[in-house]
């Protein structure tokens, strides 16, 4: 007989959240373009200043690399700084609960178990997408918010709410 209904207790533990922070940051939004395209360009200007062989090229391609590499270094700091104050903030040095998530053949119900809400209910054809990563399926409700499923965590294997996830959204379900 097969499930119609499948029923997550989300635990979220640091390692898992800063997992999701770099999928969804990096991998998804690929933020790390315009930093990396800003560096490779002063690079460039670097080199090319130090090949004209003219007076203080030397300290124009200091400078130039200075600021190519400093700033692209500047910006994952301070995103790796903001996960882990993000870390600190959610208290996840521990696992926690943190919601549930129901997923049924109407679609996603998500209720916080941290405070008393309504929950949110989401029929299929309104939910973005789903990622499939290592340890963990990241579930999409829009671009801004997502409700991440750890492994070993649902009423069923990871393998099998995966193939429920991919049975109601097809073409929105990706491995990551």
């Amino acid at each position: 007989m097969k499930r119609t209904e499948y029923t997550i207790a989300v635990k979220l533990d640091a390692r898992t959240f800063r997992r999701f922070c770099f999928f969804d940051t990096l991998k998804l939004r690929k933020r790390w373009v315009r930093p990396v395209v800003f560096a490779l360009i002063l690079i460039a200007f670097a080199v090319i200043a130090l090949l004209s062989g003219k007076e203080q090229a030397g300290m124009i391609a200091a400078v130039l690399l200075a600021v190519g590499l400093g700033l692209p270094l500047v910006y994952f700091g301070s995103f790796l700084s903001s996960v882990n104050l993000q870390v600190a903030n959610h208290k996840l040095d521990k696992p926690r609960r943190v919601y549930t998530v129901v997923l049924n053949a109407d679609g996603v119900q998500a209720t916080n178990d941290q405070i008393t809400e309504a929950p949110v209910r989401l029929p299929w054809k309104e939910v973005q997408a789903a990622f499939r990563a290592k340890g963990c399926i990241y579930l999409y409700v829009n671009a801004a918010r997502a409700f991440l499923l750890p492994d070993g965590q649902g009423s069923a294997p990871a393998e099998e709410i995966w193939n429920y996830l991919v049975k109601h959204m097809a073409e929105r379900c990706k491995e990551a």
